[in-house]
């Protein structure tokens, strides 16, 4: 197994001290970027293969509600990825743990967003992870004879919806993928332009991309 590789340390408080932190940079909006070792004291990010695993850990939870990873490719412009229901843990250390399946590209940056009770929030430094060699789901070939097959590239170990549309956006087909071996055959297809959109469970878009049948 590939030794996780650390990159970078998200505290879950008011972040006063992560922004003292050794190694630090700064994004174009002057977030604080952290990119020393994790020390284990807090949340921090870290890549597996081609996964970002988040870490986090908490002390008291008294007014928490939940947490939101937000990711970006840029460390400005930041969108919601997986949201965590605080366990409401009091006066003793709670340790959370997430992934990205799907980094957005191979420099990816994350924040964790503190929601609590009352609606407001606050957010932690943002975190630099780095992934190489990232694969994601791709369908193969684009260019194909009608009867031909078509098959999915770089699967990874979860259920995935594969929606093909037409020129005017209507499904056409609809497919659950949970295999390494999965094909398409496109015997009765009509020759044209077939779009595809790939998702899972938590991912709305994964990949798209567009299929020719000649």
């Amino acid at each position: 197994m590939k030794k996780p590789i650390f990159s970078g340390l998200i505290f879950c408080g008011l972040l006063l001290g992560a922004a003292q932190t050794n190694g630090q940079s700064f994004a174009n909006n002057s977030s604080p970027i952290i990119t020393s070792p994790a020390d284990g004291s807090g949340l921090f990010a870290y890549t597996e293969n081609t996964f970002v695993v988040l870490r986090w850990s908490t002390r008291n939870e008294h007014d928490i509600d939940r947490y939101i990873i937000e990711r970006a490719s840029d460390s400005i412009h930041f969108n919601p990825l997986h949201e965590v229901v605080s366990q409401g843990v009091i006066d003793q250390d709670n340790t959370y743990r997430d992934m990205d399946s799907y980094p957005a590209s191979s420099t990816n940056y994350y924040r964790l967003k503190t929601v609590r009770n009352d609606g407001t929030a606050f957010y932690s430094a943002i975190v630099r992870a780095d992934v190489d060699n990232r694969q994601t789901p791709i369908l193969k070939p684009t260019v194909v004879h009608m009867g031909s097959i078509i098959r999915m590239d770089n699967y990874h170990a979860q259920p995935l919806t594969v929606n093909l549309f037409n020129a005017n956006g209507t499904i056409m087909r609809s497919f659950i993928v949970n295999s390494t071996s999965f094909d398409i055959p496109t015997d009765g297809w009509s020759k044209g332009i077939f779009f595809y959109r790939i998702s899972d469970a938590t991912h709305p878009l994964i990949n798209a991309g567009k299929i020719m049948i000649l």
